[in-house]
């Protein structure tokens, strides 16, 4: 598995970057091994976002959480081209 060095990832946050073809910005990482980045996306487009219950409760940007690594847990996330080119590694 790869290490990721977590003060590298926290570099990342209010970074844009795309997400299978979507402009999207990271506003949150979540857990460390194996992290999981949540997007936003960037685009003005609104989904209808449940509430706890599962009802309706307004309008909000589509967020997206993406593994920062892939299933093997070998290499980056391959939904997130940008981030091969980046220095996360410990």
């Amino acid at each position: 598995m790869l290490r990721i060095e977590p003060a590298k990832l926290k570099n990342l946050l209010g970074r844009s970057l795309s997400y299978q073809g979507v402009p999207c910005q990271i506003i949150e990482i979540l857990g460390e091994n194996p992290p999981v980045l949540v997007l936003r996306d960037l685009r003005d487009h609104k989904v209808m976002q449940a509430n706890q219950y599962g009802d309706a409760g307004g309008w909000a940007a589509q967020n997206f959480s993406v593994a920062l690594l892939n299933a093997r847990g070998d290499q980056f996330n391959p939904d997130l081209p940008e981030l091969a080119g980046l220095d996360l590694l410990a």
